[in-house]
């Protein structure tokens, strides 16, 4: 099944995005005079080899992200034709919502600049993001134009904008309750003693240092004003606290200690590849899910973005059946 949700989900920057690598010319494909070789065209109007070397870099670029990073000229055959459907999607996409009518366009743009605008410090800076990327204000603004427009058409066809039931959402917290558990967490602080060399004799000193601590902390003295004065770790200035941790946070030899010790004891040094540690517990929190209200509108949220996707495949589909498509790809 062919999809656009590569390239045109997340709406309106995905848009912008898409369409500074497709080609500006509107022409029909029996008027165009340029040379440039053309890969498809889509009732009448051509996509350019240009635009899909331009989206395998792009897709490229996103996989060094994920580390997954592969050379644009080494897509397959199946990548390359793969890509090109996607943007093939985007253009039927583009000439559909071009012919749908917005009430006040002109103010939801104007809205949706200032939205932009004020990502930025003041209007200089966002002047110069634009011609850092080649870009002219009146080129962005007719891309933005286009997104809003397009964002009004996919609200406007019901693929976006339909809220997900309630009782979907519970459904699907009652069935991954996994994803919803936090593990045992522990409030801990802890002093770090770091041996002066590798060497064995300075281990051995490490080791006494921190058993002479902790004998004075075991006699009374207050843990937080001995932390700020012997403790290695950048956590010395806060007394030691680490605050509320997980299993994992801190090396294991760390937490197999930690997390077996009761609230107020005080732990024999630890040796970890950091030093010795002398942990102390301070609170603990069992281990449990996080209750529907904490987690209600990010389970809708993500189930929303996922039946969007649905919608806007198969509304993508379905302008499929009734285009004129031609393939060129080598």
């Amino acid at each position: 099944m062919h999809t656009a949700r590569t390239i045109v989900l997340g709406f309106l920057m995905v848009w912008l995005a898409l369409f500074s690598h497709l080609s500006p010319s509107t022409a029909r494909a029996g008027e165009v005079k340029e040379t440039k070789k053309v890969v498809a065209i889509v009732n009448g109007t051509p996509i350019y080899q240009e635009a899909l070397d331009a989206h395998l870099i792009a897709l490229a670029n996103k996989g060094k992200a994920t580390g997954m990073g592969r050379d644009p000229g080494k897509f397959d055959d199946y990548q390359r034709r793969k890509a090109l459907d996607a943007l093939i999607d985007a253009e039927l996409l583009r000439q559909a919502s071009s012919r749908y009518p917005v009430a006040d366009l002109e103010a939801k743009v104007d809205k949706r600049l200032q939205e932009i605008k004020g990502r930025f410090p003041n209007e200089e800076a966002f002047l110069k993001s634009l011609q850092m990327r080649g870009k002219s204000l009146d080129a962005f603004m007719a891309e933005l134009r286009e997104g809003v427009r397009y964002e009004e058409y996919l609200r406007g066809n019901k693929v976006t904008g339909i809220a997900v039931p309630a009782e979907e959402v519970e459904r699907f917290y009652r069935d991954n309750p996994k994803s919803f558990y936090v593990p045992e967490q522990i409030k801990v602080r802890h002093i770090l003693i770091e041996p002066a060399g590798s060497g064995a004799d300075a281990v051995a000193k490490a080791e006494k240092k921190a058993r002479e601590i902790r004998s004075r902390l075991v006699a009374g003295e207050d843990f937080a004003a001995v932390a700020k004065e012997a403790s290695a770790c950048a956590s010395a200035s806060a007394g030691g606290e680490l605050g509320y941790i997980a299993r994992g946070y801190m090396p294991p030899e760390f937490d197999s200690v930690a997390f077996s010790l009761k609230i107020g004891e005080v732990s024999e040094p630890v040796r970890s590849n950091y030093g010795f540690h002398i942990i102390e517990v301070l609170d603990r929190k069992p281990g449990a899910p996080r209750p529907l209200t904490e987690v209600r509108e990010f389970i809708a949220r993500y189930l929303q973005r996922f039946a969007d996707e649905r919608r806007l495949d198969a509304h993508t589909m379905e302008l499929r059946k009734k285009a004129s498509i031609q393939i060129l790809l080598d």
